[in-house]
């Protein structure tokens, strides 16, 4: 036999046996039905005590306690074991167990504002999990996170006029034998948008897009339907169970900064002059810096400055910092909550406000 033919024999059979194999052959081999309820488990106790986390650590104990009622004797078998049925539930727990612990993990440096809309989407998101009928489909697709270009896990956009790149993260959201998954979105009430993503990549665990400008939307819950295909030994591919995951869009990042500012004047008979009080300008987004010139005649011999600070956001909180006292000799730098900085120049006897780069990670 000759060797050409001998390739298109095994190329053949390779072929076949891929055709042929089931579609929880992509799946994680050690994924138990156990090992997730333990997984929600550590997830509903990192998130105990967060604010607004009371109704998601009782959906995750809620999850745990129905993979333990349902799958009793079958805690320690691998997905591959399990029908259908038990495989989505257990990967849906899962997600869920994902999600939470993303969530726990860029929780630090958020604003309660920032982690307010976070826990929205999430608690949208595990609902749904929650929710999804069993399916005795071969292929049952979950989502594990929204990832951001740098491989974040995202729970919020911010509005903008500019598309963003994202990542759907999961399992069976893909099979290479069939055309590119269905997806869309939709607001909270299942109304798809009139701009819908753009997908630029796919493999099974992955599904890359491109979300369009959000700049056009209501702040709000929306979510990501992703509904693959699967195909079965000499069928056509047919429609799976949809997966789902939710995303909070909230208004463009926009920070107004008000101050107060006076003087400790003379050393030997030291008296306090208010030098002026008011609201900078704007500082529209991140990377920004708005600036007031101040009068400082009225103290012609300063010891000290001190200045107050109050910060509000787009999203309608705020928060108040100061006051924060510094020698009339040195330069006064203080940090602002949301990652803003509030700078004195008693040279130039200017203010300065700067905003730096975002601190909570999991809105973009």
């Amino acid at each position: 036999m000759s060797k050409p033919l001998r390739l298109r024999q095994a190329a053949g059979l390779g072929l076949l046996f891929a055709l042929a194999a089931p579609a929880w052959a992509q799946l994680p081999p050690r994924l138990t039905a156990g090992g997730v309820a333990d997984q929600l488990d550590a997830a509903r106790q990192r998130l105990a005590g967060q604010p607004d986390a009371a109704a998601m650590t009782e959906q995750l104990q809620a999850l745990a306690q129905n993979l333990r009622g349902a799958l009793g004797k079958q805690l320690a078998q691998p997905l591959t074991a399990l029908d259908d049925r038990a495989r989505g539930q257990v990967l849906r727990a899962h997600a869920a167990a994902q999600l939470a612990a993303d969530f726990a993990d860029n929780a630090g440096g958020c604003r309660e504002g920032e982690l307010a809309a976070m826990a929205q989407a999430l608690a949208l998101s595990v609902r749904q999990l929650a929710q999804a009928p069993a399916e005795g489909k071969p292929m049952q697709a979950t989502i594990d996170r929204v990832e951001s270009a740098d491989h974040t896990a995202v729970f919020a956009l911010r509005m903008a006029d500019k598309p963003v790149a994202l990542a759907l993260v999961g399992s069976e959201l893909h099979d290479p034998q069939c055309p590119d998954p269905q997806l869309t979105a939709t607001d909270a009430n299942g109304t798809p948008l009139s701009v819908q993503p753009r997908i630029t990549g796919v493999l099974p665990t992955r599904i890359e897009f491109e979300w369009p400008a959000t700049v056009s939307l209501v702040p709000g819950s929306y979510v990501l339907h992703a509904r693959p295909q699967h195909k079965a030994f000499l069928v056509g591919c047919s429609a799976q169970p949809e997966a789902t995951v939710a995303v909070q869009v909230v208004p463009a990042p926009t920070f107004t900064v008000s101050y107060a500012l006076e003087a400790v004047c003379g050393r030997a008979a030291s008296r306090t002059v208010a030098l002026g009080k008011g609201t900078l300008p704007p500082l529209g987004g991140y990377g920004a810096t708005v600036a007031q010139a101040i009068d400082t005649s009225a103290c012609g011999d300063p010891v000290a400055y001190r200045i107050w600070a109050t910060v509000a956001y787009a999203d309608g909180a705020s928060a108040t910092a100061g006051p924060f006292e510094q020698s009339a000799d040195a330069n006064a730098t203080v940090g602002l909550p949301g990652g803003l900085s509030l700078s004195w120049d008693p040279a130039v006897r200017q203010l300065f406000v700067r905003s730096g780069a975002p601190m909570c990670k999991g809105v973009r």
